[in-house]
């Protein structure tokens, strides 16, 4: 058997020897810090870094890549108070409000003329609908609704029409907000009043019927129909192309590639070089969104959306194809 002593002194051995070692191992680990939790919600994820670079290239090529704003581009000039956001909506549900967002109604920017409804709004009611939502002249604006920016496209050529510099589409509207996991408020932001002042209205935006009447028999001017296959179908303007504005769209709702857009009009004979492209639909609100892959991706400066549309066309007495 082993003496006391020489056990206590074996014993004494081990545990410096173990202790020296297992001090070795825990120095050379690397500490895990615990974020603030402000800061790790603050913080973009890792694979976000190459973010930017994937968004850039989505957008390369086209003629206007700043019209077109992304989620986190959008929220980024929220958090620097570059931006002033609008919902283009009419429902009366609370909701889908990108924060500091504010309201506009669709009929806020509509009139009737000559029992054609739907139709844009003069000079004056366009400074008060803008002045009351806190929009200046200077101001950067971007845009959206809930549904691919069908409706935003219209406002947007609203504003443009009205001379504002800087106004811009969120791509993929709402959708595309929140498929990035961006949050949203319950109610609009109340905005202080100020006063807008808007140009006169500029008359090569904007197409008339006295205009689509001229391309019955000038192939330089061209009638874009916006349309659905079945409103097609069921008679449509004499010598229009049809190409329905879902066509420019990915399946998440954002505008396809400037290669993509390309093919799809210069293939039906929408090209730059003409006199003019003259979209419509029903109201010219299918049509804005057109003209929007048209002028700012594609470049185009020859494109003038039918105001009356359908609803003017239909009832005028002018020849219906089917």
């Amino acid at each position: 058997m082993f003496k006391p002593k020489v056990l206590l002194v074996a014993l004494l051995i081990f545990t410096l020897v173990f202790g020296t070692v297992a001090c070795t191992i825990t120095t050379n680990e690397q500490p895990v810090e615990e974020p603030d939790q402000k800061e790790a919600q603050d913080k973009p994820a890792a694979e976000d870094k190459d973010q930017p670079a994937k968004e850039n290239e989505d957008s390369a090529g086209y003629a206007h890549p700043e019209s077109l704003v992304s989620p986190k581009q959008l929220k980024k000039m929220i958090e620097e108070g570059q931006v002033k956001v609008v919902y283009f909506r009419d429902a009366k549900l609370p909701g889908g409000y990108i924060p500091g967002a504010v309201k506009i109604a669709r009929g806020d920017i509509a009139t009737e003329i000559d029992g054609v409804k739907g139709m844009i709004a003069p000079k004056e009611q366009i400074e008060k609908v803008l002045g009351q939502a806190g929009i200046s002249n200077e101001d950067t604006i971007v845009i959206y609704d809930d549904d691919n920016e069908l409706w935003a496209a219209r406002l947007w050529w609203v504003m443009k029409v009205y001379g504002h510099e800087d106004v811009r589409l969120l791509n993929g509207g709402l959708g595309a907000w929140k498929a990035v996991g961006f949050d949203t408020e319950m109610a609009a932001a109340e905005p202080k009043a100020v006063t807008y002042t808007a140009k006169e209205a500029n008359k090569d935006l904007i197409a008339d019927l006295e205009l689509v009447k001229k391309s019955y028999d000038r192939e330089s001017l061209v009638v874009l129909d916006t349309r659905s296959e079945k409103e097609w179908n069921d008679g449509h303007i004499p010598g229009a192309v049809w190409i329905e504005w879902t066509q420019a769209l990915n399946e998440d709702g954002t505008y396809k590639s400037v290669e993509e857009l390309k093919e799809l009009y210069k293939g039906k004979g929408i090209t730059a070089d003409k006199e003019a492209i003259i979209p419509h639909c029903k109201s010219a609100v299918r049509a804005a969104h057109t003209m929007f892959a048209l002028t700012e991706l594609l470049g185009y400066d020859n494109v003038r959306n039918y105001d009356g549309s359908w609803l003017e066309y239909s009832q005028s007495g002018e020849p219906i194809e089917k």
